[in-house]
């Protein structure tokens, strides 16, 4: 069924072309995938479609059964519902048709012989059920689970809730609601991964359309079957899934490329033989040609995105091999933690991902790393000579009074102002971009923005904290290609599966108050995950040999234990050793005391080789399979 259809329908503003002459049908079902850079156009094709605005020219036709449903902006209405009944209230129409079958039933019960109201009760009954309204509550708890909300949050009133908390709210109220074309902005940004999976789920059983507007390229593949792009004011229809449209956008610009060029080299041809032969013994011929030149319709110059931000992380230096330490950490609020036990480690040169359920404890942990949350107990230390930059999700740092030069500016005023413009422009500011205010500026940009911030100044430890939130595909790959090149460690909480799978190389895993490292990015962790299988039941004539098996691999874990923590002893006295050397060398031994600085810096060289050995010698400890 088609649910409606758009004929050459354009949308400016000011001097700028949104869309242009675009045309196209949605049928009951599709699923689409409505990609571009941020600020080419895509939440003013949904707002078209949701009939927020209006197009400057052409037509949007609507079938009458076709109900948009699009996540409206926080009403002040809202804020004293409780998350359920703000959800339910999505279906006010069932809603209306449960009270007047409850009236209905009570005025029954006076009056059984009144033939008129028992028939249209029946028929409220039937209707009622034919909508799904005997299934309706347990629908919300699905939906309201499947995006991480637990059923004690269900009278929980929405002015308590956090922005990411409204708008998964937002989200669950479209997905329950009665439209049958669904325009999802962005969906996954405050959701996790395992929100995201479900949410992935949930789309591909429905017998609805829906239009997602995302960056989240894993999101995409799984539950687009078409895509639409929005390039310099034009849609670009394309069937089959993300991954085909990818490259069937490549070839369609390199044929774009291949006509245009074929025609411009025809062009200059003709215009040569029209200069040489117009005044000459070929007038005729060369007025033909003229003319011929006037008629052809001329290709426009192929269409490019234009060029990503030039993101480049760079390094303030090796720090030593121990960048992080957690021993037997408990992290939380008022004596009531979040985690409990938590060990693990992150050398130089460590490329660790950060995952877990919303509520896990992700954002704790991190805040014990930059020292804004002390320990209940155990210890978070951090390495020698390491020096941490922090980037907040929240983009905390920003001041939405002050442009974009002056948030900048305000790291290093002594910058001369052509070097900032310079840097700015890495991350996409370029001429008057660089005079905005904060406050003007789209979640993608500031988000650059704080970015650049963070990476003015060289460090070796970088802590991310969903930096790909509102960043479209081209910043994150640039981001992704800025972090593979950078020789420094770094720690990076993310929901983007893809992204975490291109820049991590170990896994922390945060899940029942405890933490699960794995040696390998996202999708090791999951096939890691997805191949536990319940241990076999054995016989009761095995069970000896096994307990005893049992008994000796223990023994054998306890000695490596043991061996691993010896180690690690070691190597930590060896670098305050090592720290104390170096400053004799620096401060302490005369410049002139040859022999003394000679003796000095053999002994360095040698603690240097020694700890060398010992981290081989814990690499092969913590590599050794027990079992």
């Amino acid at each position: 069924m088609t649910l409606l259809s758009a004929e050459n329908i354009s949308k400016k503003f000011r001097d700028q072309v949104i869309i242009e002459c675009a045309s196209f049908t949605i049928v009951e079902g599709d699923r689409i995938a409505l990609v571009g850079k941020n600020g080419i156009g895509k939440t003013t094709l949904l707002e078209l479609l949701a009939r927020k605005q209006n197009p400057d020219s052409g037509n949007i036709t609507y079938s009458r059964k076709c109900v948009v449903d699009y996540v409206e902006q926080e009403k002040s209405d809202y804020l004293d519902m409780t998350l359920f009944d703000f959800v339910a209230d999505s279906r006010a129409d069932l809603i209306a048709m449960f009270k007047e079958i409850q009236r209905l039933e009570h005025y029954l019960e006076d009056n059984p012989s009144d033939r008129v109201q028992l028939d249209r009760l029946g028929t409220l009954q039937h209707d009622f059920e034919q909508q799904g309204g005997f299934i309706f509550e347990s629908e919300i708890s699905i939906i309201l689970s499947g995006l991480g909300f637990g059923a004690e949050r269900y009278t929980d009133r929405l002015r308590n809730f956090s922005g990411g908390e409204k708008n998964r709210a937002g989200l669950a109220r479209l997905l329950a609601g009665r439209g049958n074309l669904l325009l999802l902005d962005e969906p996954t940004n405050h959701l996790d991964i395992e929100s995201t999976i479900w949410l992935e789920e949930y789309l591909s059983k429905l017998s609805k359309a829906c239009i997602v507007v995302s960056h989240d390229r894993a999101f995409l593949t799984a539950t687009a079957d078409k895509v639409w792009e929005i390039t310099l004011g034009k849609l670009e229809n394309y069937t089959g899934g993300f991954e085909r449209y990818l490259k069937e956008r490549v070839a369609r610009r390199e044929l774009a490329e291949h006509h245009y060029r074929h025609q411009q080299e025809e062009i200059k041809r003709v215009e040569g033989f029209v200069r040489k032969y117009m005044a000459g013994q070929k007038t005729k011929q060369a007025q033909s040609r003229l003319k011929y030149l006037s008629r052809i319709k001329r290709l426009p110059p192929p269409q490019t995105d234009g060029r990503g931000p030039t993101i480049k992380v760079q390094s303030s230096g090796r720090s030593f091999h121990h960048v992080v330490s957690f021993e037997d950490v408990s992290l939380g609020y008022s004596s009531k933690p979040v985690l409990e036990g938590v060990s693990f480690d992150i050398y130089r040169g460590d490329k660790v991902g950060l995952i877990g359920r919303n509520g896990s404890g992700k954002s704790t942990l991190l805040k014990s790393l930059i020292g804004e949350l002390e320990p209940i107990s155990g210890d978070v230390r951090l390495g020698n000579n390491v020096n941490v930059a922090y980037f907040d999700q929240e983009l905390s740092d920003l001041r939405e009074d002050a442009t974009v030069l002056d948030n900048l500016w305000e790291i290093d005023p002594s910058a001369e102002v052509g070097t900032m413009r310079s840097f700015l422009g890495r991350f996409g500011f370029t001429g008057d971009d660089v005079l905005k205010v904060v406050s003007a500026l789209s979640g993608g940009e500031k988000t650059k923005l704080c970015m650049a911030q963070l990476l003015y100044h060289p460090a070796n430890f970088i802590i991310l904290d969903e930096p790909t939130n509102h960043l479209d595909i081209y910043a994150r790959e640039a981001l992704e290609s800025a972090l593979k090149e950078y020789d420094g460690s770094y720690l990076v909480v993310s929901h983007d599966r893809h992204f975490l799978d291109q820049v991590v190389e170990r896994t922390v895993h945060l899940d029942g108050g405890g933490a699960r490292v794995f040696n390998g990015n996202y999708s090791y962790f999951r096939e890691k995950m997805t191949s536990v299988k319940p241990p076999p039941k054995v016989k009761n004539k095995k069970q000896k040999q096994d307990f005893i098996e049992f008994k000796e691999q223990s023994k054998r874990r306890s000695r490596l234990k043991k061996q691993i923590e010896k180690t690690k002893a070691n190597i930590e006295r060896l670098e305050k050793e090592l720290v104390g050397i170096a400053h004799q060398l620096e401060s302490e031994i005369p410049r002139d005391d040859w022999e003394q600085l000679h003796a000095t810096a053999d002994r360095k060289k040698a603690t240097e080789d020694e700890i060398l050995n010992l981290f081989a010698q814990l690499e092969q400890l913590e590599a050794t399979d027990i079992d």
